[in-house]
């Protein structure tokens, strides 16, 4: 109860290392089970409940991915207790946030260690991190994932207080944003999702001075008119398999160029906008995508 009453939360951090140890003297799969269930998820605070919620976390799942990742989850482990040092740095993001936006309502915050699959996310009350996937970097032991996509991301520049930055930074503009869009808006499902990711990253970047996607980021600027024209004919479709959430299946390019398409229509339109602090609002709460786009001229400065 104490701790769900913080405005940072990071107990879950203790017990899920607690109940990673308990594993060695488990006889049985069943014995691996109870012990997830027991000293993790059954005592799980507010926001990991909350967690457990988004992103379908059971016992099974985790003894499945640390008999998968125990090289990684050894590694990354003296990393994740980074985050119990997080709270002075989210008051940071959260003042920064307020600053350039007045508008902005706090969220709790949330770490915990979740499946290597999701970095944060948010929920109706929380931000939720995901510490092993925040706080990994280079040193990480990423051979188990054979060099895909993902192992690019988790093995990322910059150190662990930056990198904690980026993501609450990121993820609190979701909680800031409008859940539904104009009902006079034409449906364009998948330039909806990118610019929701994007901009994103475009207002984290302000708040935190860098931003979580630094690998598309590189790949974008060497490659943005061709994206741009491929991505064009097919913004409004509702396949987004190519551009989002796509760690483990994109080979011959960095996952989630969605986010960097994004956050060039944002970059853009803050470019053309005369009132700074206004560009940021109508970013944040962007509600007709299709009119943003035309608004923000970046199909235009594509072309030129």
């Amino acid at each position: 109860e104490p701790e769900n009453n913080k405005t940072v939360q990071t107990l879950d951090i203790d017990h899920f290392w607690e109940a990673f140890d308990k594993l060695k003297s488990c006889k049985t799969h069943s014995d691996s089970l109870q012990t997830f269930q027991k000293l993790y998820l059954d005592r799980a605070t507010d926001g990991l409940i909350d967690f457990i919620k988004q992103r379908d976390f059971s016992a099974e799942k985790f003894v499945v991915a640390v008999n998968q990742f125990p090289k990684f989850y050894n590694s990354v482990r003296k990393n994740t207790y980074e985050s119990k040092r997080a709270a002075p740095l989210i008051e940071e993001v959260f003042l920064k946030f307020k600053e350039i936006y007045p508008n902005f309502k706090p969220f709790k915050v949330c770490f915990a260690i979740g499946l290597i699959s999701s970095g944060g996310t948010t929920s109706d009350s929380f931000v939720l991190i995901g510490a092993e996937v925040t706080t990994s970097t280079k040193e990480v032991d990423l051979s188990e994932f054979r060099g895909n996509s993902f192992s690019k991301v988790l093995a990322s520049e910059g150190s662990i207080v930056q990198k904690i930055k980026n993501m609450v930074s990121h993820e609190c503009v979701h909680t800031q944003q409008k859940k539904s869009l104009n009902k006079n808006t034409i449906n364009c499902p998948l330039l909806y999702s990118v610019m929701h990711e994007g901009f994103c990253d475009f207002i984290g970047e302000l708040v935190a001075g860098s931003q979580i996607n630094g690998v598309a980021q590189e790949y974008g600027e060497n490659h943005e008119k061709e994206l741009w024209e491929e991505f064009k004919n097919e913004m409004c479709s509702n396949n987004s398999k190519e551009w989002l959430y796509n760690y483990f299946i994109s080979k011959d390019r960095p996952a989630d160029l969605g986010y960097y398409i994004g956050y060039k229509i944002a970059k853009e339109y803050y470019q053309n906008a005369t009132d700074k602090n206004q560009a940021i609002t109508d970013i944040i709460e962007m509600d007709n995508p299709l009119r943003f786009l035309e608004i923000s001229r970046y199909d235009q400065k594509i072309k030129k």
